[in-house]
């Protein structure tokens, strides 16, 4: 049933108050403020703007000129925002990142006006990391779109302009140890090559002749050499599997030969071999761990914030693991 308004000119003049006070406001706040002031006024039914009405004291948060807080897609643009000013990376790929690497989860609205926001990671905990939520801060910002201010980590919380140079330096390191590592596991190849090397060289001493493994083992090293000046990678692992054929009859050549095994320089030196195989097989593993640590990092708090706005990508590791 609608009320009929005793005062026409009194409530229009309200109504009017009420309107200028949402200036700024988005469309959908503005209707909601009139449909609610009317309701107020007694012209509509009550029922018309009950479902924006705060429960704990029956008035509208808009009526009392606070703004709605921001939406949960409107906390992903926000955040974009703040990284595209620091990088050149457009807004919507950076909203498309955030939502493969984020969740966005509570929004609650302050006396101050501010948004306090939970985002939890979407990674599962794994050995390196326990997934994990923490808390954004966004104030109220023109056109009703929201400013990130602040960011949580180890439960306190931090101007956002902190995490930028702390997030670079993190993933900037972690992609270096991710190289480092490569290069030394392809140096662990030519030490293993030069081990075996000088295991043949004192072989020839004390046989006075050359083993017959010496040759195949030399032209092995010299491609392997040769690979790694060409860069690519599948040539370089081709080039090492040739060097593993070479070296494995090397590690058995005592046993053709007592005269080596009664030698205790040829036994040092074979234990130096079986040394560079089994730090080839460390490498490897240091490179494929250096490679997991890098691209969990872009999944966990808070670093995938700002990852891709820093063109931190994952990467693909160049060998699988045994």
């Amino acid at each position: 049933m609608y009320a009929r308004a005793s005062r026409p000119h009194l409530y229009g003049r309200y109504l009017r108050a009420r309107l200028m006070r949402t200036q700024g406001f988005s469309e959908e706040a503005r209707m909601k403020t009139l449909l609610l002031t009317i309701a107020i006024l007694g012209m509509v039914p009550a029922s018309a703007g009950s479902g924006m009405l705060d429960r704990s004291n029956g008035t509208d948060s808009a009526v009392q000129g606070k703004a709605p807080g921001p939406s949960k897609d409107e906390i992903y643009f926000s955040l974009a925002r703040r990284v595209n000013e620091q990088s050149d990376s457009p807004v919507s790929a950076l909203v498309n990142a955030l939502g493969e690497v984020i969740e966005v989860g509570d929004i609650t609205l302050g006396d101050d006006g501010k948004a306090t926001v939970i985002v939890k990671e979407l990674s599962p905990s794994n050995a390196r990391a326990t997934n994990k939520s923490i808390r954004l801060v966004f104030a109220p910002a023109a056109e009703a779109k929201w400013k990130w201010e602040s960011f949580e980590d180890n439960r306190r919380l931090y101007p956002v302009e902190r995490l930028f140079p702390y997030a670079k330096d993190r993933l900037d390191r972690g992609r270096q140890m991710t190289v480092a590592a490569w290069a030394q596991y392809i140096d662990s190849m030519s030490r293993q090559g030069e081990a075996a090397a000088k295991v043949l060289e004192t072989a020839k001493a004390i046989l006075k002749s050359d083993p017959p493994q010496m040759n195949p083992l030399n032209l092995a090293r010299a491609s392997l050499d040769e690979a790694k000046k060409s860069g690519q990678v599948e040539v370089i692992l081709s080039a090492y599997r040739e060097l593993e054929t070479a070296i494995e009859p090397v590690v058995t050549l005592g046993d053709n030969f007592s005269d080596l095994n009664a030698n205790d320089a040829y036994l040092r030196l074979q234990g130096e071999l079986k040394k560079s195989s089994d730090n080839h097989v460390a490498a490897r593993k240091a490179y494929l761990d250096s490679v997991a640590a890098y691209n969990d990092d872009l999944r966990r708090l808070p670093f995938s914030l700002v990852a891709h706005g820093f063109e931190h990508t994952q990467i693909e590791a160049k060998i699988q693991p045994e």
